[in-house]
């Protein structure tokens, strides 16, 4: 149930008939609907130790002022200590966005996290740096299911988060 009324609720935010939180008057970019998933080797347990991490983020379907830009993609890799006490804590990092088109926007950003009622909320919000739509503002958030903590006694520890919903949306300001 709790997923079905994430969707509609994706939904309308992407179709535009449902204002997202602090909407102002911009000119939209892109906003996209699509999922993240992020996994962990060797998998997380309750001290910390270096894991290679991946986070790979499908974008579609997008609407864009741009009609080539369907879709996107993002992947990222990179190591970090980690342990499941210290997953959900705060990060400045950034992504590459690669767009349906060919082109890609870097987006550099801070990271949020509110973890509550068995649903972590992740909310990116930066800057697009480089590439298509620089200079614009975006806002990532992505929902996921909050991890069984029971993962993080023993081998092989939590080894993934997600797939969780993921929205995009790029302002121009």
């Amino acid at each position: 149930m709790r997923l079905r009324v994430l969707m509609t609720t994706v939904a309308l935010v992407v179709g535009g008939l449902l204002p997202m939180a602090g909407a102002r008057a911009v000119s939209l970019d892109v906003t996209c609907a699509g999922t993240e998933t992020a996994g962990y080797q060797p998998g997380l347990l309750l001290t910390a130790r270096t894991t290679a991490v991946t986070v790979n983020g499908i974008l579609a379907p997008c609407t864009s002022s741009d009609p080539d830009i369907t879709s996107g993609t993002y992947l990222q890799h990179f190591d970090a200590t980690l342990s499941c006490a210290t997953l959900l804590g705060g990060l400045s990092a950034t992504r590459v966005f690669t767009w349906s088109n060919g082109d890609t926007s870097t987006f550099s950003y801070n990271r949020a996290v509110n973890n509550a009622l068995g649903q972590v909320t992740v909310t990116f919000t930066g800057t697009i740096v480089s590439g298509r739509f620089a200079g614009d503002t975006a806002v990532e958030q992505v929902v996921l299911v909050s991890p069984n903590p029971l993962q993080c006694l023993a081998e092989p520890g939590l080894t993934a988060l997600g797939p969780g919903v993921a929205v995009l949306t790029i302002d121009k300001v």
